[in-house]
């Protein structure tokens, strides 16, 4: 006989078709939820077979957070921070509470006018990404509730960040090409756009210096303008280097598909590496080298620091989260030729 599955709110909120949140008000008996709709709840709970006693001894408080994203991000990169986004939902459902979702475009951005979330009252926010300094310091001015910040940092203990190892992830990067025998490198990206970038840049030249590279620290090719709503491209050099290493997955595919129009093949003419592993396939079917960054612990980081401000714990600081190396086809694992 196999093994009873536990009921949980969602299976409870799906058979009703009312809000997690609502289940476990009802559930807990908290206030905001009517009697029908109560005793509707309890009904279904009990016919489901769920255990009511156990989620009244967790005594779990349910909180609204809100979650702001760029326009720009989402335009530019759907996969990781909308991936970043529904995880940060999953695990906020998970824990009994929910999100509202807030995208933030050019405009509202670099007026950094009207507050966040002026139509609805949330207990703290995640920002996911960076937004400009004029934005995130109205928000540290103007939002009374505890903040996160994802994929962006600062120096403000009233903020938690949680970050992609960047920094860490491109040395292990660069000494892995190293190691296959690559000697002359290129780095795709304006380190000048964004902190992330910039880690990102820092961690390259830091495994350059590391490996008596220093002299390719400055070869480096941007693919976005410094600040506003860019669009990223990049326009391959005359002189090929034996690697590109670039910022992200997106603009290495699109470094790719032009080097193949130009009749240079990747990787036994020039090898190319990506970051984040958003995009792990090219549209020549090549598995893309890159760095994979652990979406599912990054929302969890988030999600829990939050709640531990809410409640007024001790959180604060810079919380790092390393990703894993993925060796695909787009360098060759002997070097160069």
């Amino acid at each position: 006989m196999g093994q009873k599955k536990e009921v949980k709110l969602e299976d409870i909120s799906r058979a009703l078709g009312i809000s997690v949140v609502t289940v476990s008000n009802a559930l807990n008996g908290k206030k905001g939820v009517s009697d029908a709709t109560r005793e509707k709840i309890f009904n279904k709970a009990s016919e489901l077979g769920y255990e009511i006693k156990k989620e009244e001894k967790q005594k779990k408080k349910a909180y609204r957070v809100g979650v702001i994203v760029a326009e720009r991000y989402i335009k530019e990169f759907p996969s990781f921070y909308m991936d970043v986004y529904k995880r940060v939902a999953q695990e906020t459902t998970r824990r009994g509470s929910i999100t509202v979702l807030e995208v933030v475009d050019e405009k509202k951005e670099e007026c950094a006018a009207g507050g966040a979330f002026s139509d609805v009252s949330v207990d703290g926010v995640i920002v996911i990404g960076q937004l400009s300094d004029k934005y995130i310091e109205m928000l540290k001015n103007t939002c009374r509730v505890p903040l996160v910040c994802v994929d962006y940092y600062d120096v403000d203990e009233r903020m938690d960040y949680v970050l992609t190892d960047g920094y860490g992830g491109m040395e292990e990067m660069v000494e892995m090409l190293v190691r296959a025998g690559y000697r002359s490198f290129q780095f795709v990206g304006n380190p000048l756009a964004t902190r992330n970038i910039m880690d990102r840049y820092m961690g390259y030249c830091k495994a350059l210096e590391r490996n008596k590279l220093s002299d390719q620290q400055g070869k480096v090719i941007s693919d976005r303008e410094t600040k506003g709503y860019y669009r990223l491209d990049v326009e391959v050099p005359q002189e090929l280097p034996e690697v590109f290493v670039c910022n992200c997955d997106k603009i290495a595919k699109i470094l790719i598909d032009k080097l193949q129009q130009r009749g240079i093949s990747v990787p036994d003419d020039v090898g190319v590496t990506g970051f984040d592993n958003f995009h792990p396939q090219t549209s020549a079917g090549l598995l893309l080298t890159t760095y994979e960054n652990d979406e599912k612990r990054i929302a969890q980081a988030s999600v829990g620091l939050l709640f531990r401000r809410i409640e007024g714990k001790k959180a604060g600081g810079i919380h790092i989260i390393e990703g894993r190396l993925i060796e695909g086809d787009t360098v060759r694992k002997g070097g160069p030729v």
